[in-house]
């Protein structure tokens, strides 16, 4: 396959498969208390919130730690560039990162994701630089809380959403993948088109409601004028311990993978010493890749310690504990791992975790994080790669050709890594799997909202969101939902499952107008108090999931 070329000029944007001028342009949403409207729209009213949710990515200092496979630690010295950072000797930085999944190879073959467009459903993107191409940000949608404060509309206000985009597909401007150089920056799939929908907050706010009517919008808009949404991002995950094969949110991402789209879900930080472990929802769902997070240290691939593992018993019928090792354990175990830990990537200046966590700051542009969230991110990109490859792949085919070619990491077992570190490279060059159609059972979606939940609630103005009830408090009518949902009807005009919105259905705008690069935007409309209002309380990102052992 002979390379391909990257214009770094705004024009028609090419597909693998032929010409496709972008005609949509950007699709632009924004859904909040009846109201659809553009980013330049006049100022409206904002819901108060605040909650408590799973998060599957960490903050953590800016020092190059590395663990070795008896699980100590150690700061690794590295030559030093401009701000003192190196990203030649940096693990986690994604020029290394690209190298330990083997996407460089599909790069020096054309391969760079081009014409397949990925979902992230996060807290939304910023404009920094390595975003801002002409084709990078293709549509955005804002189902958040924040869809009613104009400064924060579309944008992330917490940081979240950007860092894992810079992952997946960033990309310096102008800088050419054939000849990436350790000063450039570029996600695993440099060349692919992000469509942003931001369920979160600042505070990393989000309702499972939410998340599930935002997968329901992506099956639904995935061909929608010139985008080809091939790929779902969810590094999310709630606490719930519904049964997958009732839960609505499993049955939101099968019905999205029976759509033709990959969904890749984090698998979560709860840490693999847990007596029970477990991975969160939706990555326990059997349909989707389920990524845990793998570590590159100096002495090779470990998994670290916070990384969520797969159940550790299962019961037999007389609903007696029985040990994984002890019956050929069949449960739920990652997919595959892939590089989660001291990730560097896109850093929103200003944003909530950059604000309150400044050591996590690497260089005016890089942020650095770590967790299965991160670990998910690199997955997508990786994804993405192997659909420009091979564009009439399956998602099933996708996930058992990941599967079968990674590489397992040495003394972990598979409750820990599941089939091991992804390898692009073999995925590449492996026949394409006959029999890799999934046959479990699949999710009937009648189960509890509630229960989806877990214990995480959002509280809008001291009311805690909570019983069968969607964000929108509309009650929840699954039966409805379902027989939509499967249609890919749920969103009718400005309507999701029968709540009602008001005001134009669809606007056009342009990612790389003046609005969105330049001095324009420097994220300071949000710095403290500011990002939407000192009456938002929230500070999800701020608890036990940010701090103290948790970090790496």
């Amino acid at each position: 396959m002979p390379p391909k070329t990257h214009t770094t000029a705004p024009g028609p944007r090419t597909n693998h498969r032929g010409q496709r001028s972008l005609a949509l342009g950007v699709l632009v949403v924004a859904l909040l208390a009846g109201l659809l409207a553009n980013p330049a729209a006049a100022a409206r009213g904002g819901k108060k919130n605040q909650t408590s949710t799973t998060d599957t990515s960490t903050v953590e200092d800016a020092s190059i730690t590395t663990r070795s496979g008896n699980g100590r630690k150690s700061t690794t010295t590295t030559t030093t560039t401009l701000d003192g950072y190196d990203p030649a000797a940096a693990l986690g930085s994604m020029y290394n990162v690209v190298d330990q999944i083997g996407a460089r190879e599909l790069w020096r073959n054309g391969v760079t994701g081009e014409g397949i467009d990925i979902a992230v459903i996060d807290t939304g993107v910023a404009p920094v630089p390595a975003l801002t191409g002409a084709d990078k940000v293709v549509a955005m949608v804002d189902l958040s809380f924040e869809a009613g404060v104009p400064e924060a509309t579309y944008l992330d206000t917490n940081g979240h959403g950007t860092h894992m985009t810079g992952i997946i597909a960033g990309r310096t401007p102008g800088a050419d993948p054939l000849t990436a150089t350790p000063d450039e920056f570029f996600g695993v799939a440099p060349d692919a088109g992000i469509v942003s929908v931001k369920v979160g907050d600042n505070t990393g706010a989000v309702d499972v409601s939410q998340v599930i009517a935002a997968i329901d919008w992506v099956v639904e808009h995935r061909n929608e004028g010139d985008l080809d949404i091939r790929v779902i991002n969810l590094s999310y995950g709630t606490d719930s311990t519904q049964d997958y094969r009732i839960d609505p949110l499993a049955r939101a991402v099968e019905n999205a993978w029976a759509h033709g789209i990959v969904v890749v879900a984090a698998s979560g930080n709860d840490g693999w010493n847990d007596s029970t472990g477990g991975l969160t929802s939706p990555a326990f769902d059997p349909y989707v890749i389920a990524v845990g997070a793998s570590e590159a240290t100096d002495w090779g691939m470990t998994i670290p310690k916070w990384a969520s593992a797969g159940d550790y018993y299962s019961l037999d019928e007389d609903d007696r504990r029985v040990n994984y090792w002890e019956d050929g354990y069949t449960g739920r175990l990652p997919d595959v791992v892939a590089p989660g830990a001291h990730i560097d990537s896109l850093r929103v200046p200003n944003s909530r975790i950059d604000f309150e966590h400044p050591e996590g700051h690497v260089t005016d542009e890089l942020f650095r994080g770590s967790g299965t969230s991160q670990a998910a991110a690199v997955t997508s990109g990786a994804v993405a790669l192997l659909l420009d490859h091979r564009p009439n792949l399956t998602p099933d085919q996708v996930k058992a050709l990941l599967r079968n070619t990674a590489r397992p990491v040495p003394n972990y077992s598979e409750a820990l890594q599941g089939q091991g570190v992804i390898d692009l490279t073999a995925a590449a060059k492996t026949p394409v799997p006959t029999d890799a159609t999934q046959t479990w059972e699949r999710s009937t979606g009648l189960g509890s909202i509630e229960a989806a939940r877990g214990t995480q609630h959002v509280v809008i103005d001291g009311v805690v969101l909570e019983g069968e009830i969607t964000a929108w408090g509309d009650p929840w009518d699954p039966e409805a939902w379902i027989e939509a949902s499967t249609l890919g009807a749920s969103w009718t005009g400005a309507s999701w499952t029968g709540s009602s919105w008001t005001g134009a259905s669809w606007t056009g705008s342009s990612w790389t107008g003046s609005s969105w690069t330049g001095s324009s935007w420097t994220g300071s409309s949000w710095t403290g108090s500011s990002w939407t209002g000192s009456s938002w309380t929230g500070a999800s990102w701020t608890g036990a999931s940010w701090t103290g052992a948790s970090w790496t």
